[in-house]
C-alpha cells in the first residue's frame, strides 16, 4: 500500500508539471497507474482504483503554483472514505473504480453490516468537483463520508454556524491511560474550510439534512511524551493533536436515499479597496496569506493563535481586529466578525477580575487589547447594541486601565518589578520571554491606544471622557522623558522597579510610539534610521522580517532555556511578522518609503515562495512563525500573529487610513 501511494505521488507530480501546457479552464484527467486523478490550476484530487478512497487532495486557491497542490491536505492512509455505522470503505476491493462518461464510479459498495452504496465522483470545472452517494436498499443515516486532514500540514478552520447536533462519541475513548480532551463540534452546510497557505474550500450538500462534524483526534501514542524543560500540559496535548488528525465527517440527521457533496475552491480572500490594485505579482504573498491571520477554535468559536487556542488569543486579538476593517467578509453563516465578537464577549462575560477590573488572562495587556479589538469590531459592524449590552463591563475595564497609573506620573505600572526574569510569574505581555515589568513601554503603548479608541466610542454615546482625556494628556507629556534612552537614541522596553532602564533597541517600542503619533516626524525619522543601521550591522536583510530586539537580551532579563533564548532565535532576535508590522508602518509614517518598500516586498516574496504554516505544535524551535535571519524555524507554538505585517501594505505602502466610527443611529 505504501509503494502504491508513492507511485501515486510521482504520477500526480508528473501530471502537475504538465499543467502549464493545459488550458486553465479545463481539468486534466490522469488514469495511469493505480489512481484516477483530476488536476486543475486550483485543485488536485485522486481516488484509488482498487477501492473507494479519496487518497489525495491538494488545493491552490491562487492558481499560481503547483507547489501547493503537490502537497496533500489529507492524512496518508486515512484520506477520505465512505462510511456506514463507523465502518469505512478503505480496502473494499470488490468495489473497484470505473471511468465512464466523465465520472469515477464505484458501484455496489457493500459494508459488513449489509448496507450497499453507489458512489460517483466527477469534476465540474477548474474550481469544483463533486461526490454523489446513493443508497441501494436501506436508506442512509448517520455518518456518510469522512476526511482525515493532516494538521501537521495545515490545520483547518471551519467557517460556519454550529448546529445543535451532538457530535458523535466514537473518538471519545482514548487508547492510553492519558485522557486528552477531544475537541469536537457540528456545523451547518454550506461551510467554508480554510487551509492556511492553501486557501478556502466551500462545502455544500444537496440535502438539508446533511451537516458537518469536526473532531480533533490526538495521536494517543504521543500523548504522554516528554518535551523537555518546557513539558507543560498544554504543549504536550497540542503536540499529540499535531501528530494526530482533524476529522471532517458528513452526517445525515434523518434517513436519506442520496446526496451530493460539492467541493469548490474559492479565490483568495484579501482586501478589495477602491483605488488599490493588488493584482501585481509582488503582492502574491499578501493574497495567499491574508486569510491565514484568522484561525477558529470550534469549541468557543473564538479566534486565537491557532485552532487549538481560544481565550489565550486575547493576547493578540487586536492584531486580527486591525486587519478586519479591510477584510472582505466570508459568504458564510459565521464570519470573522462573529468570531471577533465571540472573543470579546468571552472576556466580558467570564474574564474580568472584580478586584482589579482587568481581564484574567495569560497576558497582562489583554485588558487593553480587548478594548482595541472592540473598537475594531465597531468599525467593521457598527454594532452599537453590543456596546449598550456590555457598557458596564467596558467602563470597568477602562477603570482597570486608568487605575494602573499608581504613582500618578502619567505612566501605567505593571504589577511586576521588571528587575529580572524570575520563575513563577503568572502573567506577561506578548513578549513573554523577557522581564517586561513595572513601567512597561509595550503595555503603556497599548493602554494609550486603547484609551484613545474608547474615548471616541464614549464621545459618540455621550459618556463622560474627562478621566480618559486627562490620562491621555499626562501620558503624552510623560512618555518621552520616561522611556527615551540617549545612549541608543531610541525608546527602552521598560524601566524596572529598581530604577534601571532595560533597553535592547526593541524595534516595536519605538515604532509603536511613532505610529501612535507620540513622536515628532523629524525625531521619528532619526530613530528609524538608527534602527535601520543597527539592523544592517547585525546582518538582518529583511527577507524574513524584522527582529524584536536589535541587541541581545541579557541573561537575567530573558528565559532560561538556551534552545529558545539564545541570540538570533525566537523572541531574542528571531523574526516574526508581528514586530515587522509596527516597524514597516513607522518607516512609512516618517517618510522612509523606499526603505519600507524594500523590507515589505522582500517579506511578501518570502511568504509566497515558502510555506508559512507549521501546524498546531511541531515542537520547540521547529515552527516557522519565528525564523532566524537565515530562515531556519525558531518558534514552537504556531502563531497567526505572523501575518500582521501584511497590514503595512494597506496602511503603509498605499497609505489607506482606518475608517472612522459611524455614530449610533438611535439615542444611546
Amino acid at each position: 500500500m505504501k509503494n502504491s501511494f508513492l507511485l501515486f505521488l510521482c504520477a500526480c507530480q508528473c501530471c502537475m508539471a504538465m499543467r502549464a501546457q493545459v488550458d486553465s479552464t479545463q481539468v486534466r484527467i490522469d488514469r495511469n497507474g493505480e489512481f484516477i486523478t483530476f488536476v486543475s490550476p486550483y485543485y488536485a484530487v485522486a481516488w484509488a482504483k482498487a477501492f473507494p478512497m479519496m487518497s489525495y487532495l491538494g488545493v491552490e486557491a491562487g492558481a499560481r503554483s503547483t507547489r501547493y497542490t503537490d502537497r496533500s491536505l489529507l492524512r496518508p492512509g486515512k484520506g477520505g472514505v465512505l462510511v456506514s455505522e463507523g465502518q469505512g470503505s478503505f480496502g473494499m476491493t470488490e468495489a473497484t473504480a470505473t471511468w465512464k462518461e466523465g465520472k469515477i464510479s464505484y458501484l455496489g459498495i457493500r459494508f459488513d453490516n449489509g448496507d450497499k452504496r453507489d458512489c460517483q465522483i466527477y469534476p465540474q470545472g477548474p474550481h469544483t468537483f463533486t461526490l454523489d452517494v446513493k443508497a441501494e436498499g436501506k436508506l442512509m443515516k448517520g455518518e456518510l463520508f469522512r476526511m482525515h486532514t493532516a494538521p501537521d500540514v495545515s490545520p483547518v478552520s471551519v467557517w460556519s454556524k454550529q448546529t445543535d447536533d451532538q457530535p458523535s462519541t466514537q473518538y471519545d475513548t482514548p487508547e492510553s491511560f492519558y485522557t486528552p480532551h477531544i475537541v469536537k463540534a457540528s456545523f451547518q452546510l454550506p461551510a467554508t474550510l480554510h487551509f492556511p497557505d492553501y486557501g478556502l474550500v466551500k462545502i455544500e450538500a444537496s440535502d438539508e439534512e446533511v451537516y458537518l462534524q469536526e473532531h480533533f483526534l490526538p495521536d494517543y501514542d504521543n500523548t504522554g511524551l516528554s518535551l523537555g524543560p518546557f513539558n507543560r500540559g498544554g504543549h504536550t496535548y497540542r503536540k499529540s493533536v499535531h501528530l494526530g488528525s482533524v476529522a471532517l465527517s458528513f452526517h445525515a440527521r434523518k434517513p436519506i436515499k442520496e446526496t451530493t457533496i460539492r467541493f469548490t475552491v474559492l479565490e483568495d480572500n484579501y482586501p478589495h479597496l477602491p483605488g488599490i490594485d493588488l493584482s501585481d505579482s509582488k503582492f502574491d504573498g499578501l493574497r495567499r496569506c491574508w486569510q491565514n491571520a484568522f484561525t477558529l477554535n470550534p469549541e468557543t468559536m473564538t479566534m486565537g493563535d491557532n485552532i487549538m487556542l481560544n481565550g489565550i488569543g486575547h493576547l493578540a486579538l487586536a492584531f486580527r481586529g486591525d486587519l478586519m476593517p479591510f477584510t472582505p467578509s466570508l459568504n458564510t453563516s459565521f464570519t470573522m466578525n462573529d468570531a471577533l465578537k465571540n472573543s470579546i464577549e468571552l472576556a466580558f462575560q467570564d474574564g474580568i477580575d472584580p478586584e482589579t477590573n482587568r481581564i484574567r488572562s495569560f497576558g497582562y495587556e489583554c485588558t487593553e487589547i480587548t478594548l482595541i479589538a472592540l473598537y475594531d469590531y465597531l468599525l467593521c459592524t457598527n454594532d452599537w447594541a453590543f456596546v449598550r449590552q456590555y457598557l458596564p463591563e467596558i467602563k470597568r475595564m477602562v477603570e482597570g486601565v486608568l487605575d494602573r497609573d499608581i504613582d500618578h506620573d502619567g505612566i501605567f505600572e505593571a504589577p511586576f518589578h521588571g528587575n529580572r526574569l524570575e520563575e513563577g510569574r503568572t502573567s506577561f505581555n506578548w513578549w513573554d520571554d523577557f522581564a517586561f515589568g513595572h513601567k512597561d513601554a509595550y503595555l503603556n503603548l497599548q493602554a494609550y491606544r486603547a484609551l484613545g479608541s474608547i474615548r471616541k466610542v464614549f464621545a459618540l454615546i455621550h459618556e463622560d471622557t474627562q478621566m480618559i482625556d486627562k490620562a491621555l494628556e499626562m501620558f503624552r507629556m510623560a512618555f518621552h522623558d520616561t522611556f527615551y534612552n540617549p545612549e541608543t537614541g531610541v525608546y527602552a522596553g521598560w524601566v524596572s522597579q529598581d530604577g534601571r532602564m532595560h533597553d535592547y533597541m526593541f524595534t516595536f517600542i519605538t515604532s509603536m510610539a511613532i505610529n501612535e503619533g507620540l513622536v515628532p516626524q523629524k525625531r521619528g525619522e532619526k530613530m528609524m534610521r538608527i534602527m535601520l543601521a543597527k539592523m544592517k550591522e547585525q546582518g538582518y536583510d529583511g527577507v524574513y522580517g524584522v527582529p524584536g530586539p536589535l541587541l541581545p537580551v541579557a541573561k537575567e532579563d530573558k528565559g532560561t532555556w538556551d534552545e529558545m533564548t539564545r541570540w538570533g532565535r525566537y523572541e531574542n532576535g528571531g523574526l516574526c511578522g508581528q514586530a515587522a508590522y509596527h516597524f514597516l508602518q513607522a518607516l512609512y509614517e516618517v517618510g522612509l518609503r523606499e526603505e519600507g518598500d524594500d523590507i515589505l516586498f522582500k517579506m511578501l516574496a518570502t511568504f509566497e515562495r515558502e510555506y508559512t504554516h507549521s501546524g498546531v505544535f511541531p515542537g520547540y524551535v521547529q515552527s516557522v512563525d519565528w525564523r532566524t535571519k537565515g530562515g531556519a524555524p525558531s518558534g514552537y507554538n504556531y502563531l497567526a500573529d505572523n501575518y500582521y505585517f501584511l497590514l503595512a501594505a494597506i496602511t503603509g505602502h498605499f497609505g489607506v487610513k482606518f475608517p472612522e466610527l459611524t455614530p449610533p443611529s438611535h439615542q444611546f
